[in-house]
């Protein structure tokens, strides 16, 4: 359609867009959605769908575009709908019937013009001017930018035009590439998703937004059998009664049944389920995008390992060790990486003062390291391998490096062998405190006793103090000498010290007080004081 407007050529290559064309190439799919939705509705035996459409109608939602700009537009409220017909009503319909079936061009004429109102002009239009079909484009980056963290607007774009404007097919896309767990995958009742529906309602300014989020719910329960009457209805246009049936079953939703997943029926409409979203040429701003998922895996790796000690033993020894070198880097799982780690550190470098701790005010900065540890890791095992790569790697294998590395072999990448430099490229990244002695624990004296130690972190239970303690023996045995030197504070780094130590015991007391009370309201006493201080002040990232 050579009168679409293209925003990024509009404005000279928009930095919301890939590369000032994608929101031009989604538009020209959303109008070929437009064009089937006006073909199989009956607007010359029901005028009033036409302005129905053209003000709420959008093409978003849990079914196809071409069915949710059908839902959209019958559950706008209007007094037709539904209505009985009169007879002198039904015999002039009949008679304009039977002149349209005479003039079949002038029935084209008629949809041509809706079609044009719907095609955005030349020139920029203010937000309350814009088209339905640049509204349904703003409402589905809307909802993918709300429900995705760290999308980029300009990559919702790109996976929309992978997805031919389709929401659930570029969702299906986006979890396939960011290698969601079974978890963590789309789910229709989810409270993310309905955050996500009323960003992109608003987005899109629905008129009857409540209308439309009621109609969103009804469509998922029914999702089956409208997909199914208006598949087998094909080329065929919906007759009046079609509409009457489809406004009535979207009143009001009912319970929704396994047999109801809008997402079961995504592989029918995708079908390219080959095709890779994933690309390896990219910004920085996608590559940025991607470490913050990363990161958001990292910390439920921390969590899961700051659960599995003794809480005593983490207040009064461990704390300090895990936020200096807890790194989730080494020769096992993540999370048995950390505590490994953690105690290594803490039994090797022990601090010269113990300091018990109630609450921990931030993990971000190990988390960090850890991840610039793990990318610096697989990268000293490729020859040429980008940033971006590696990180897809890490996220494939939840951020097992090992396991990474073993993937880019079976994969027949150019991969040179994984020798110990990859430990002194992964201290060097995470900026360990003792790297020359992390190194040679690692390397050499670890793989005395890795079976044992594998062994005793294999169950995912709280270990017990007497397993901390035999965990303390056998990373004792195989320890190098402590390295650590004497360090002479300067009085003003002493004072500076002093009275960051006095700041946060001063803000551990008020936040305990806090938690103590609320404990004491909602009488859960038997739940750890640590356990909730530690949750309060965990930020996810």
């Amino acid at each position: 359609m050579v009168d679409r407007r293209r925003r990024g050529e509009r404005d000279g290559g928009s930095p919301d867009t890939w590369d000032g064309t994608w929101e031009g190439e989604i538009l020209d799919i959303i109008y070929g959605h437009y064009k089937e939705a006006l073909y199989a509705l009956p607007l010359e035996d029901m005028p009033s769908l036409a302005p129905r459409l053209l003000d709420a109608g959008v093409c978003f939602g849990f079914a196809d575009p071409v069915t949710n700009i059908i839902a959209n537009t019958v559950t706008f409220p209007t007094k037709e709908v539904g209505e009985p017909e009169r007879d002198g009503a039904k015999k002039r319909k009949h008679k304009r019937k039977r002149k349209l079936e005479t003039n079949g061009s002038g029935e084209a004429r008629g949809r041509e013009d809706v079609l044009s109102k719907i095609v955005a002009g030349e020139g920029p239009s203010p937000p309350e001017a814009r088209t339905i079909a640049e509204r349904s484009l703003e409402g589905l980056v809307s909802f993918l930018t709300s429900y995705f963290r760290y999308l980029p607007t300009w990559d919702a774009l790109r996976y929309l035009s992978l997805a031919r404007a389709d929401l659930l097919v570029a969702i299906n896309l986006i979890q396939k590439d960011r290698c969601y767990r079974r978890k963590d995958k789309f789910r229709i009742r989810s409270h993310a998703v309905k955050i996500a529906l009323k960003c992109a309602a608003w987005s899109a300014r629905q008129p009857n937004f409540d209308g439309f989020l009621a109609g969103c719910s009804a469509l998922v329960s029914h999702i089956n059998m409208i997909t199914q009457t208006l598949s087998a209805k094909g080329c065929c246009r919906l007759t009046v009664q079609d509409i009457s049936w489809l406004s009535g079953l979207l009143v009001s939703p009912i319970k929704l049944k396994k047999s109801d997943k809008p997402m079961n029926l995504v592989p029918k409409r995708f079908h390219y389920p080959e095709i890779n979203a994933s690309i390896e040429d990219v910004p920085g701003q996608l590559t940025e995008s991607l470490r913050g998922i990363l990161m958001d895996r990292v910390h439920d790796h921390y969590l899961k390992a700051v659960s599995r000690f003794p809480m005593k033993d983490l207040q009064t020894s461990h704390l300090c060790s895990l936020l200096k070198a807890g790194y989730c880097f080494g020769p096992f799982d993540p999370v048995s990486n950390i505590i490994v780690n953690t105690v290594w550190h803490n039994t090797t470098f022990p601090p010269s003062k113990e300091f018990e701790m109630d609450m921990i005010c931030t993990l971000q900065h190990v988390e960090s390291r850890s991840v610039n540890g793990l990318i610096a890791f697989v990268r000293s095992c490729f020859p040429v391998i980008s940033e971006h790569k590696a990180m897809v790697y890490l996220l494939k294998n939840n951020l097992d490096a090992c396991k990474a590395i073993r993937m880019a072999k079976s994969e027949r990448c150019d991969v040179s062998v994984c020798d110990d430099n990859g430990y002194k490229a992964a201290t060097k990244a995470a900026s360990h405190p003792n790297p020359e002695a992390y190194y040679e624990f690692v390397v050499q004296s670890l793989s005395t006793v890795i079976s044992t130690v594998r062994s005793l972190l294999q169950a995912a239970h709280i270990l017990s103090c007497s397993e901390i303690l035999r965990l303390t023996t056998l990373l004792s045995l195989s320890s190098v000498e402590s390295l650590d030197p004497t360090i002479e504070l300067t009085k003003e780094a002493l004072k500076r010290i002093t009275n960051y130590k006095e700041d946060f015991l001063t803000q551990q007391s008020f936040v305990r007080g806090k938690v103590e009370a609320a404990l004491r309201n909602y009488e859960q006493s038997n739940v750890s004081l640590f356990c909730v201080l530690l949750l309060c002040f965990l930020p996810k990232f």
